[in-house]
């Protein structure tokens, strides 16, 4: 079978994940046990392809700092080819303060550190990595203008490009909105980018319509521990997710679009895909921490292969 090639534009953060009982609310505090994780979600979606087999490239941008060292070699750890990272002198690396409930949910806090600084030029330069035929998979983490500029690219290295608008933000250009053939929100993201509340499958519908109507090709919408539905202009269907004990739900989305954009690179049928990156989610959420809790192919066959069994008793 050959393997399209893959490159994944993003941050890369050092998570510094807090489990406590609950979520605190507002003016509480709460006693909690503290892990550092490597995260951020162009690196955890890139991990998430690596441990399914695939060598995808990655550009990001580290402060040349310890947490920047760091990450550096768990992403080569990984399998990750990382000849196009940026190595910012003088800056420190992202970060991420990350509440996790025993229920799973989670609050994020963000600070971009060296990741808020990359540039257009920087973008265009990074892009020489980019292969014939490649999918290249972008998320909303770095700043619009150099979004814009890959976005650009598109149509002279002729890639197939996924976007993961998170966290959204405006400012996209109707142009670059066009040149995305998968967008991949969430709940929360697609009410962000349409203004309708996504609660199940019948709402998506009418949220996959307004997100075409930004001009991406293909809408897949996630909906948490409810699945996932696509819908492009010929043909829509509805996935369910696979029941798990959910552990933490941090890097969930980030693990369904690593391997999305995996298993399309490595020439999976589109809506088995989309079945194979809610596995990879699902086994996700029963781990702790961000790049640490993608599973490997072999975990994920072997789950897919259990859940056969299930349907077949």
């Amino acid at each position: 079978m050959n393997t399209r090639p893959l490159m994944f534009f993003g941050t890369t953060n050092l998570d510094l994940c807090f489990n406590v009982e609950r979520l605190p609310t507002p003016g509480e505090s709460l006693m909690g046990g503290l892990t550092r994780y490597p995260g951020g979600k162009g690196a955890n979606q890139a991990v998430a392809a690596a441990r399914l087999g695939l060598k995808p490239h990655f550009y990001t941008r580290l402060g040349d700092d310890d947490v920047g060292r760091s990450l550096l070699q768990s992403l080569r750890e990984a399998g990750v080819c990382t000849e196009a990272i940026g190595i910012a002198r003088g800056e420190v690396s992202g970060s991420a303060l990350v509440m996790v409930g025993d229920d799973g949910s989670n609050m994020i806090v963000i600070d971009p550190g060296a990741n808020l600084n990359v540039t257009a030029d920087m973008v265009q330069s990074a892009a020489e990595f980019i292969e014939p035929d490649a999918i290249v998979v972008a998320e909303m983490g770095l700043p619009i203008s150099a979004l814009n500029r890959l976005f650009e690219m598109k149509a002279d290295k002729g890639f197939e490009l996924i976007f993961k608008p998170a966290p959204v933000r405006p400012g996209l250009s109707p142009a670059a909105w066009a040149s995305v053939d998968f967008v991949t929100p969430n709940q929360t993201e697609a009410f962000e980018l349409t203004g309708i509340e996504v609660t199940d499958f019948d709402s998506a519908v009418h949220a996959a319509v307004r997100l075409l109507d930004l001009g991406p090709a293909a809408a897949l919408i996630t909906l948490g521990a409810k699945g996932a539905y696509y819908a492009d202009a010929k043909r829509s269907f509805a996935l369910p997710a696979f029941p798990v004990k959910v552990v933490d739900t941090t890097a969930a989305g980030d693990a369904f679009n690593g391997a999305f954009a995996a298993s399309l690179a490595q020439g999976l049928p589109l809506r088995d895909a989309v079945k194979r990156a809610l596995a990879v989610a699902a086994l996700c959420v029963t781990r702790r921490g961000a790049q640490s809790s993608m599973p490997t192919a072999g975990a994920v066959d072997e789950f897919l292969k259990s859940q056969t069994i299930l349907e077949l008793e």
